[in-house]
């Protein structure tokens, strides 16, 4: 059961991010500059280490990476981590991508690795543990040099790679520990700053989500301008908005309407 629920939340997010990379929707009278997505997502913080839920692993995926990711077959694929391997039965060693930077344009370094591990593990005191299962095994996480980061576990951790395909990267303050407040105030405070497709543009709790294309994304261009999820929660309304043109996309249609929209040209 956990590995099957692993895998739902990595296809989940695998599906809507190919969403912003393909830039062949057709759209009527509409110029097609941004996407408009009805999602049945009620985001409910920009920590991307606070809550392991679904709702926000999917929409931050598109501004956070991860060092490893799974593919179809749950089989680990390489992320922000081009490599990793047992040096031991307790250390392991991970060597990072090179070229890639956070949104702010800060390089991506092994600093920034030990800084979200140690954010995670030390820091944050999420009402459910947030990601902590993930990194409790961890003793120390050293960086030897920018793109390599050595980790000292507590005991032999065989699937410690498979951990870090749940958490996303963040990017190194110039001092202390962002909070979850810094990051929920956007713009105003301490704006979320990943190395993904996306960059943030602005968040209305329970309501939208706005992204702008990055540009610099090492993975190659991403397909459309501008991306905005609108937090729909009725089904019902979310096939009303696909059928009148007011999105462009909406997840999770209830198989009843399937067909009617399809004979509609949705």
């Amino acid at each position: 059961m956990q590995i099957q629920s692993r895998f739902c939340s990595h296809r989940l997010a695998a599906l809507l991010l190919s969403l912003t990379f393909w830039s062949g929707l057709p759209g009527p009278g509409h110029a097609q500059e941004e996407l408009r997505i009805a999602t049945s997502y009620k985001l409910m913080t920009l920590d991307p280490h606070y809550a392991n839920l679904n709702e926000n692993t999917s929409l931050l995926s598109h501004i956070y990476e991860r060092l490893v990711y799974q593919d179809d077959r749950l089989d680990l694929k390489p992320g922000l981590a081009v490599s990793w391997r047992a040096v031991s039965d307790r250390q392991w060693e991970f060597k990072l991508r090179e070229n890639v930077r956070f949104h702010d344009g800060s390089p991506l370094t092994a600093d920034d690795v030990v800084y979200t591990i140690e954010r995670i593990r030390d820091f944050l005191k999420s009402p459910s543990g947030g990601f902590r299962s993930y990194v409790t095994g961890i003793e120390s996480v050293s960086a030897p040099d920018p793109l390599t980061v050595v980790i000292d576990t507590k005991g032999n951790i065989p699937n410690l790679p498979l951990s870090f395909s749940s958490i996303f990267v963040m990017n190194r303050p110039a001092q202390g520990f962002q909070t979850t407040e810094e990051l929920n105030a956007g713009r105003a405070g301490h704006p979320p700053v990943g190395t993904g497709p996306y960059t943030f543009e602005s968040w209305s709790s329970g309501e939208v989500l706005k992204l702008a294309r990055n540009d610099d994304y090492w993975g190659g261009r991403p397909g459309w301008p501008q991306v905005t999820f609108r937090v729909i929660e009725s089904p019902a309304a979310r096939v009303a908005a696909l059928s009148t043109g007011e999105v462009d996309l909406a997840d999770a249609i209830p198989a009843r309407d399937v067909a009617s929209l399809k004979q509609r040209g949705a």
